[in-house]
């Protein structure tokens, strides 16, 4: 863009030849001239020889005599447009002459340009924004001079300056000063006068205005507009008290607002008086009385801006005056919120006082408050109880010196006894900072050595927020020297909770212990000693120790030598037992993990880890956690040879999935598997796991005449001299010839499946393993489970315990390759077929165990009864075990088809899925039934299969859910949804005869979250459907008995009905079914508020039962 093109102006004469000019027109001339062209944004600014040239003029020139009255002809007329202003040009030079650096300005002759100024300046505002400036600063230089006549140059600037104060954004803090030097300005207003009521919106607005309550001078203007008059007084409190009530978290601009307050009250005027103190009444109003916690909280900090100057004269008699009648009447009410609003405003004012009387007078009434706060430490609302708890602390540190003894004796006594085992968390944790803060006086000290023993137990407190309080009252008290925290808790207690407490709190007892155990001003030798000393009189604590050690101050150069300390001591014979061995490796292992950005560091340790020093320490490794801990450590430690251990990875692999140890050695599994991952030597780990559970899918196929799964897994090539053991099939595994005389497979049979299944599962879990494995040894692993998971439900009442990781394992190959499928080929989630597929085989596999066409081996004949006979047991299992079996497999198939169903994997088998559930729940219902009173379950059994219950509950009407939603009238709901809301609410009376009623009505709570679900369920087939097809649709449960839940209700009804006599009373009121009645309850509550036509629909089918049990004369 070219640039723009300047209009040339005709300079006088007096400027070309450096003469002054002749007259006071041609220095006006002169200033017209020189001025730039003006623009909005910039500022007016004074040329440096049109400054020149009026200064170096003698006070007695000809044309400094004539320029006011040339500058006041200047003002009057209006400019030409496009030209440069007369006005601008006039102000430079007004400007000019105030600043003028020899002789001051006459102001007689300068108050009519002035005015002439002053009077246009709102105009100037608008149409030309650089003069408005340089007149208002002409303005101030009036007024900070004393200027006669003065008074008459502010009517127009403080508007103007007020007005760009709030406009100006962040670089209002000048303005603020400015507008503070012309603070006594404000008095000379008439604030009465209906022509200034915009000038007072303008006031008004500056208490929203967050630059006018972040800065001092802001802070201290409103306070001044306050105390003008009555009326911008009486308007600025409302402002005050409604922003309170609506600042919300704004701690910083409620405070702004007490401290604007407090000094208009403390500058008198209107503030001082009645309109003042009935602003302040208020706050104490709102501070007890209001409902919302954080009004009552902004309230309290405008008076804690009187509170905390009480030593100014008339506060403190001010502040009793007007709380005194409030706050004692407010801290016995019944209102909780109320009671905890006056405790807070008392502990704020504490000691409330009388200024003005005797310490006789004043006794009572601070007794009188002790007495409260006693009776608020029992008091029955928590919040209220861990509020006085830390209030009485805090007042104890204020005003120990002025308390009696007995009363301080007291008050600690019954805090460190009773609150510290409150039923409260809250409670406990206010009780464990109040005395961190009570630390802090000096002359606590005494009695807090005999008291806080007493609170040794808090570590170990089962709410992880009062144990890290517990460990920070004892840091506290390790920076005291008079105290020594190992006398609050004892070593062992703190070890213990370093061991197995959560990090948060193992971290704080690291900080604590770390001076004495590992301290870092004494010779490192010294410092490693006394940290193997941690490590042998508690391996876990140490290794835990070790964990947190950098993180808290330990220098890496220390940490390095005392792992090569370590590593030293527990590979050499020196008389450690295997768990201080244990704990050496273990805290070697998290030292190096917490090295692992420190590169010097892993050099060190790379070197020192050399010539197989690794396979030597995993020898002496014997716990699980050990070895896990060595294999998670050589990424760091040996990236270069990440095979270095690939064989003893191996061996746990598969000893863990022929043994029965893979409970114990979970977490050196993982580590395993881990290792083996990133070695790229993953296929051995999958082919070892695939080829035992094929070899015993193959054992449990001819065992039970099924189908075998698919061919052997090819073997993968392995290096030369490093070939593992596989596990052969036995050859009567494979050829089904093996007799049984039981049928029934060894508790070492089902652990190998078990292990090699969690395993399986725990790869699929892990997004780097799950790929690989899929890839290539999936259709193996599938085929081998599909087996095991159809032996597993068909003969689930014949084990003794049941571990469910093969079903696991199947159903979660099942998902993973389908949702594999879906994103490599880019379909929709329903069109997979794998997942409908297993699903389907589960499915049938279930009703052939239900429909008792099961067969227990191949050479025995016989086979389990049909119905209900077929859910009893023959052989090994106990009848407790068996159910519990089933009801474990049913839970497990019925969540898979919720997940896979809500991902949308599932979409054709709704039906069945329904089909299932409905069958599975009334399993439940019969076993129940057949064992009623729990007479063969004992107490872990029966929590088992209670806590069984209400999951599979869960998952089943959450199915029954999914499929109501996707129903229309078009494709209405199956009949299978209305006898699955039948049998669910069926479980309710069934458990309440099998575990009674106190277990019955914890699963009523869960019924009650899916109640409105059951209800329409039931009602499904009425609601759907042509109107003129409802008469015709009859109840058909598919039982010859009525519903437990109806029958239920109905005797309920009966025996309510009943006039029972006198003796009879304790009897009658047993056999009414109390989880019944709250069924009942809860559904006549939802059907009142629901539609007309779902009330219809379950009249329809208690009518349609009533029918039927008239029928039969029931």
């Amino acid at each position: 863009m070219p640039p723009v093109r300047r209009r040339r102006r005709t300079t006088p004469a007096a400027a070309a030849d450096g003469s002054a000019p002749s007259s006071s027109a041609d220095l006006l001339a002169l200033a017209a001239a020189l001025l730039p062209t003006p623009t909005a944004a910039a500022a007016l600014k004074t040329p440096p020889h049109l400054k020149h040239t009026v200064h170096s003029l003698p006070d007695s020139h000809p044309v400094l005599l004539s320029l006011p009255q040339t500058l006041a002809q200047a003002l009057s007329p209006d400019p030409d447009p496009g030209s440069v202003s007369p006005r601008a040009a006039a102000a430079v030079l007004l400007h000019l002459l105030l600043t003028h650096p020899s002789h001051p300005p006459r102001w007689d002759d300068l108050l009519r340009p002035l005015a002439l100024l002053h009077d246009r300046l709102a105009l100037l505002a608008t149409e030309d924004p650089p003069v408005a400036a340089l007149a208002a600063s002409c303005f101030e230089l009036a007024w900070r001079a004393g200027a006669p006549g003065r008074d008459a140059l502010v009517a127009q600037t403080l508007p103007y300056l007020f007005s760009q104060a709030l406009t100006s954004g962040s670089n209002a803090r000048p303005l603020l000063r400015r507008l503070f030097a012309l603070r006594e300005a404000l008095h000379l207003l008439d604030y009465t006068d209906e022509s200034i009521s915009d000038f007072k919106v303008l006031l008004l607005r500056c208490f929203v205005s967050p630059h006018f309550l972040k800065a001092e001078e802001g802070r201290k203007l409103l306070a001044l507009v306050l105390g003008v008059s009555e009326g911008l007084a009486r308007e600025g409190l409302e402002f005050i008290r409604a922003q309170v009530g609506m600042m919300r978290g704004r701690r910083a601009a409620v405070v702004a607002y007490g401290e604007v307050v407090f000094r208009a009250w403390k500058d008198g005027g209107w503030v001082r008086g009645e309109i003042g103190e009935g602003f302040l009444q208020g706050m104490v109003e709102a501070a007890v009385h209001a409902a919302d916690k954080e009004v009552a909280k902004a309230a309290r900090r405008i008076i804690w801006a009187f509170v905390e100057q009480k030593a100014v004269a008339g506060v403190e008699k001010l502040v009793f005056r007007l709380s005194e009648p409030v706050l004692f009447r407010s801290l016995q009410v019944a209102n909780s919120n109320v009671r905890r609003n006056a405790l807070h405003l008392l502990l704020d004012l504490f000691p409330l006082e009388d200024p003005d009387v005797t310490k006789d007078v004043n006794d009572p009434l601070l007794e009188k408050q002790f007495f409260l706060l006693d009776k608020l430490l029992m008091d029955d609302c928590p919040e209220i109880r861990a509020v006085t708890v830390e209030g009485i602390c805090r007042i104890l540190n204020q005003f120990w010196e002025v308390i009696p003894s007995p009363t301080i004796s007291k008050k600690l006594s019954k805090i460190v006894d009773d609150m510290s085992k409150d039923s409260c968390n809250e409670v406990r944790l206010s009780t464990v900072n109040g005395l961190i803060y009570l630390l802090d006086n000096p002359q606590s000290h005494d009695i807090l050595k005999v008291l806080l023993p007493r609170l040794s137990d808090m570590v170990s407190d089962p709410a992880l927020s009062v144990r890290a309080a517990a460990v920070d009252l004892l840091l506290a008290i390790r920076d005291l020297r008079s105290f020594q925290y190992n006398k609050v808790v004892g070593l062992g207690t703190l070890l213990s909770s370093l061991a197995d407490d959560h990090p948060r709190v193992a971290k704080k007892i690291t900080e604590l212990l770390i001076p004495s155990y590992f301290p870092s001003k004494l010779p490192l030798k010294e410092a490693c000693a006394r940290c193997i000393a941690l490590i042998k009189r508690s391996p876990a604590a140490g290794a835990r120790f070790c964990e947190f050690a950098l993180s808290e101050g330990s220098s890496p150069r220390s940490l390095v030598e005392f792992i090569k300390v370590s590593i030293t001591l527990a590979l050499s014979p020196s008389g450690l037992n295997l768990a201080q061995t244990d704990g050496l490796v273990i805290a070697s292992a998290k030292l190096i993990k917490s090295l692992s950005d420190e590169g010097s560091s892993l050099v060190a340790l790379r070197e020192y880890f050399a010539n197989a020093k690794l396979k030597l320490l995993f020898k002496t490794a014997v716990s699980d956690g050990a070895q896990a801990a060595l294999l998670s450590m050589v990424p760091a430690i040996s990236p270069d040879d990440l095979c270095v251990l690939h064989i003893e990875c191996m061996n746990i692999i598969v000893n863990a999935a022929v043994t029965s140890k893979q409970e114990e050695c979970q977490e050196a599994l993982l580590a395993a598997h881990k290792l083996v991952h990133l070695s790229g030597r993953s296929d051995e780990m999958f082919e070892e796991l695939t080829n035992i559970l094929q070899s015993k899918a193959s054992y449990f196929s001819g065992m039970y005449g099924l189908e075998p799964p698919s061919c052997p897994v090819a073997s993968t090539k392995r290096k030369k001299g490093k070939l593992l053991k596989k596990t052969p099939a036995r050859s009567d595994d494979v050829d089904g010839n093996r007799s049984s005389t039981s049928g029934i497979l060894s508790n070492e049979e089902l652990t190998a499946v078990g292990g090699a299944a969690w395993q399986l599962n725990e790869i699929l879990k892990a997004e780097e393993m799950r790929a690989a494995f899929l890839q290539s040894y999936a259709e193996i692993a599938f085929s081998s489970l599909k087996v095991i998971s159809q032996v597993y439900i068909e003969q689930c009442l014949h084990f003794e315990s049941l571990d469910l990781s093969p079903v696991f394992a199947y159903l979660s190959l099942a998902t993973y390759s389908a949702l594999q499928d879906v994103d490599q080929t880019d379909m929709s989630c329903s069109e997979s077929t794998i997942v409908n597929q297993s699903l389907d085989h589960l499915l049938r596999c279930y009703d052939r165990f239900v429909n008792g066409s099961v067969t227990v081996s191949t050479d025995s004949t016989s086979t389990l009864n049909k119905n209900k006979k077929s859910a009893e047991p023959s052989c090994a299992g106990s009848p407790a075990e068996g159910t519990i079996n089933v009801i474990m497999l049913g839970t497990s198939i019925l969540k898979f088809i919720v997940d896979s169903t809500t991902i949308k994997l599932v979409n054709e088998s709704k039906v069945r899925c329904v089909g299932f559930a409905s069958s599975y729940t009334k399993y439940a219902v019969s076993a129940m039934k057949r064992h009623s009173e729990g007479s063969s379950f004992n107490g872990d059994d029966l929590k088992d299969i209670l806590i069984l219950t209400r999951s599979s509950f869960t998952y089943a009407a959450k199915l029954l859910h999914l499929v109501l939603a996707s129903s229309s009238e078009s494709s209405s709901p199956p009949e299978e949804a209305f006898l699955l809301a039948n049998n669910l609410l069926d479980l309710v009376p069934a458990v309440e005869s099998f575990a009674g009623p106190r277990f019955a009505l914890t699963l009523v709570s869960v019924v009650k979250q899916w109640l409105p679900v059951l209800i329409l369920g039931l009602g499904c087939r009425w609601l759907i459907g042509l109107e003129s097809e409802m008469a015709n649709k009859t109840c058909n449960l598919g039982d010859p008995d009525l519903p437990l839940w109806v029958a239920a209700l109905a005797k309920n009804e009966l025996l309510e009905a009943e006039e029972p006599r006198e003796d009879d009373q304790s009897e009658h009121e047993q056999d009414v079914s109390p989880s019944s009645r709250k069924l009942a309850e809860m559904m006549v509550t939802l059907l009142r508020k629901g539609s007309p036509k779902i009330l219809d629909s379950v009249g329809g089918i208690l009518l349609s039962n009533l029918q039927l049990a008239l029928q039969r004369a029931e």
